[in-house]
């Protein structure tokens, strides 16, 4: 009787053994499969010459704010609305842009690409003087300052913006946050520099 609960037992043990490694296995691949739902970044373009700037840029996902894009996640008012930055690459039908309100924020779905790094560049206006644009760049949990920028009342484009992002190797998320204080602002197709580190 002795032999066979032992034997038992020791059957239970092999079964919560393959069950443990099951799960582990599980754990694994949903963590790859959540990285892997990061797009790769579009062809790169070059958004911003007639501003004297003919970097390569990628447009970060869903950074166009037209209606069919990822959405960003927004928070303490931000909406997109009707309005569209003086890109030339923007399509004839782009109609909308992101408003943030003072003390909003909004980040982007995430962008996956092994040679981008943290240098960002948009469109941007401001609705007051004193409004600040707080830019910050997320990749693999870590928050990253790009700067924080002043706009006037009409569409610019904004400075490039360097964070103190690592250059990683191998395809990384890379996600944006901006955050609006002292005055609302608007802003357009947002882009990432791919290849200035390289």
């Amino acid at each position: 009787m002795r032999h066979l609960a032992s034997r038992s037992f020791k059957s239970l043990l092999v079964l919560a053994a393959a069950a443990c490694a099951a799960c582990s296995a599980v754990a694994i691949s949903a963590g790859t499969a959540a990285a892997a739902t990061c797009p790769p970044p579009p062809t790169s373009v070059h958004p911003f010459v007639p501003w004297n700037d003919a970097n390569d840029y990628v447009l970060t996902t869903g950074g166009g704010f037209e209606r069919g894009a990822p959405a960003w996640a927004l928070d303490g008012g931000a909406d997109v609305v009707a309005d569209n930055a003086p890109n030339a690459l923007d399509a004839s039908t782009d109609a909308h842009a992101l408003y943030l309100p003072a003390g909003a924020s909004a980040m982007s779905p995430c962008t996956t690409a092994p040679h981008i790094v943290g240098l960002v560049r948009f469109f941007a206006k401001a609705a007051a003087p004193g409004a600040q644009l707080k830019v910050e760049v997320i990749v693999k949990g870590n928050t990253y300052l790009a700067g924080t920028i002043t706009a006037g009342s009409g569409w610019a484009p904004g400075p490039m913006l360097f964070s103190n992002a690592p250059n990683y190797k191998g395809a990384v998320a890379y996600q944006v946050r901006l955050t609006a204080s002292g005055g609302a602002f608007t802003v357009d197709d947002v882009y990432f520099d791919p290849y200035s580190s390289k």
